[in-house]
């Protein structure tokens, strides 16, 4: 719902006021409706309010406590804050506003309070009386919280951008750069692509005091994850769509209008049939997707059966060739990080029209494909699972049923799919359908051979292979970048990107359905589409997962071959130590002239980081003017 931003300087050392305004109007978009800044001594906070609970000057931050021990600056939103607020009484309250119910409820409980929140937030609270500052970051990850100490001072804010605008030194990082190039991995640590700048991982707080900052969890998947005692599929779809549709109810708790972002895939759908059985079919919501023009896209059917069934209307954004030249530097400049692409322009475009019609909440669809086993690649760890689990007859009759949902016309079908999704289990850095897209025989062999590594081993707390890849995504491969991508697209136009399926209560329900209500026969996500069959039409609940295509890879093939070349043949790209230009130019060409394009992502990669380069390094964009400002 906001921008945070901070500074902590030794004691004795007081932070500059303007220090502090600057960051504060480098996060301006996300916080269009309200400004504050708190300076007392060595201690600094900003914020920049998008309001959405109480809309009142109440819901003013920094916020303090009545003797002013305590001060928050607060990003997101508590969707419980209505329970918490009656845990807490009788405290008196001078606001409605969420942000008052996380002071009270730190005081009473001290740091352990984190755990009764269920929200996306991000925020810090100095306590004056223990001289500390207590940092913390919801349990996936969706909102931003980044950090660096530099000489001694702390600094923090919702954006890297703003504390490169406080004068914190960096450089490319190089080893996240190579992760990013070499293994298609971006987003799957603390640390970013701007060196000395980290991030607080999902479920984590921090506690920064004298001079010193420790981070521990509050919240492990793995400890939460239980296996179910179900005695029949039934009770595991109840359970499900009772905890969903209660999901649903808090976050449609709001001041101020909602919208919903629909693809016309099943996570979208079911969200937006699920608001509307909540809502009593009261179509109070707003429904936006984007659409690629001149494109034949897979999905808008689905939407639009939907859209037809429930009787509600969709806006639909165009995005065309001119769309992503035209906006490349924006975007690059709201991001601050990698992306993926395409689709992430088409998420600023809804963030530009909700804010143009007064609608600065949107609820999507992220996270659904992590939490019930959505991604085609997910077949390789589930038949492991399948195999120790019931033997091979039971873990052919899987492979075959999937098959034959997928329409594999041979046998060498069902072998080449295979090999994709058990080699996708064992290397990562794939896309959703398992075809691999790093590139790196074009990289600089002086720079590959700096650091030459593996690559980058994460944690496997389940048994369950199964598991084990979804706690991947969810917290390394995956979730992390989709939610980067969301989050600063819909705040460049001061929208909050709202995300049911990442609920945690959903996330530890989840992983602790037996596999054999994730997938069956050949169905994948299969609980949620089970427990969906009365609320979505069957054409859209039950279709297969799809590997969307979006046009980028015909695009960067012919509609923007020339702005592509005009990139990688610039003075600025070829000086770059990341690349071997020749190869770069002689796979470019390769690209250009294939029959069957796969995958784009390595085009889009270097061009990407080149543009990432003269915002953010070269400082040579319109953009890069508010980080040289005073």
């Amino acid at each position: 719902m906001c921008g945070i931003c901070g500074i902590i300087a030794d004691p004795g050392n007081r932070v500059s006021r303007g220090l502090v305004e600057k960051m504060n109007r480098i996060l301006a978009h996300r916080g269009p409706d309200d400004e504050g800044v708190h300076i007392s001594g060595n201690v600094g906070l900003g914020h920049r309010r998008l309001s959405i609970i109480d809309l009142s000057p109440a819901g003013h931050q920094p916020m303090s406590d009545a003797d002013g021990g305590c001060w928050i600056t607060f990003n997101g939103e508590i969707y419980n804050y209505i329970e918490l607020k009656k845990e807490l009484e009788p405290q008196e309250f001078f606001s409605n506003s969420d942000t008052e119910v996380i002071l009270k409820a730190y005081q009473k409980w001290g740091v352990k309070f984190v755990e009764k929140l269920n929200g996306i937030f991000a925020f810090a609270i100095w306590d004056g009386n223990k001289k500390q500052l207590i940092c913390a970051r919801d349990h996936l990850g969706v909102k931003p919280f980044y950090y660096a100490f530099q000489n001694g001072v702390f600094y923090f804010a919702s954006e890297i951008k703003a504390i490169l605008g406080a004068g914190v030194e960096t450089a490319p990082n190089e080893d996240i750069l190579y992760d990013y190039l070499v293994h298609g991995i971006y987003h799957h640590s603390d640390k970013t692509f701007f060196k000395n700048v980290y991030q607080i991982p999902p479920g984590h707080l921090m506690i920064v005091k004298d001079g010193d900052a420790k981070i521990v969890d509050y919240w492990n998947l793995p400890e939460k994850v239980e296996p179910m005692d179900v005695k029949n599929e039934n009770a595991v779809l109840e359970d499900f769509i009772n905890l969903f549709q209660n999901t649903i109810k808090i976050q449609l708790r709001s001041d101020v209008p909602i919208g919903i972002q629909l693809s016309g895939g099943f996570d979208s759908s079911s969200i937006t049939a699920l608001v509307d059985h909540v809502s009593g079919g009261q179509k109070n919501y707003r429904l936006f997707s984007f659409v690629y023009q001149n494109y034949n896209d897979i999905e808008v059917p689905y939407m639009r059966a939907l859209v037809d069934h429930l009787g509600w209307k969709v806006s639909e954004v165009k995005i065309s060739p001119e769309t992503m030249k035209d906006m490349m530097e924006e975007v690059t400049w709201f991001q601050d990080e990698a992306h993926p692409g395409l689709p992430t322009f088409g998420l600023h475009m809804i963030g530009r029209i909700c804010r143009k019609e007064n609608i600065p909440v949107i609820l999507g669809g992220q996270g659904g494909d992590e939490i019930a086993a959505g991604y085609e690649y997910y077949m390789g760890a589930f038949l492991l699972d399948k195999f120790q689990e019931a033997g091979t007859d039971e873990t052919i009759q899987e492979l075959y049923d999937y098959g034959k949902t997928h329409m594999f016309s041979e046998d060498k079908a069902y072998i080449r799919f295979l090999i994709q999704a058990l080699y996708a289990f064992v290397r990562g850095g794939t896309s959703a359908d398992a075809t691999t897209f790093a590139k790196p025989h074009v990289l600089n062999p002086e720079f590959v051979s700096k650091r030459r590594h593996r690559l980058p081993k994460f944690r496997a707390p389940f048994s369950s292979y199964l598991n084990n890849m979804q706690y991947r995504d969810i917290f390394h491969t995956k979730l992390p970048r989709i939610l980067h991508s969301a989050d600063r697209a819909a705040m460049a136009s001061g929208v909050e990107q709202r995300v049911p399926y990442l609920d945690h209560r959903l996330v530890e329900f989840g992983l602790s359905v037996p596999i054999k209500y994730r997938i069956c026969q050949g169905i994948q996500r299969y609980f949620p589409r089970r427990a969906f069959n009365k609320l979505l039409p069957q054409y859209v609940g039950m279709a297969p997962k799809r590997a969307v295509p979006s046009p980028q890879r015909d695009w960067f093939q012919r509609e923007l071959q020339q702005w592509i070349r005009s990139i990688l043949t610039s003075r600025s790209f070829k000086e770059r130590s990341l690349f071997d230009y020749e190869k770069v130019i002689e796979e470019y060409n390769r690209y250009c002239l294939a029959r069957e394009v796969v995958n784009s992502f390595h085009i889009w990669q270097w061009i990407h980081l080149e543009i990432w380069f003269r915002t953010y390094f070269d400082r040579s964009t319109s953009w890069s003017a508010a980080l040289n400002h005073p």
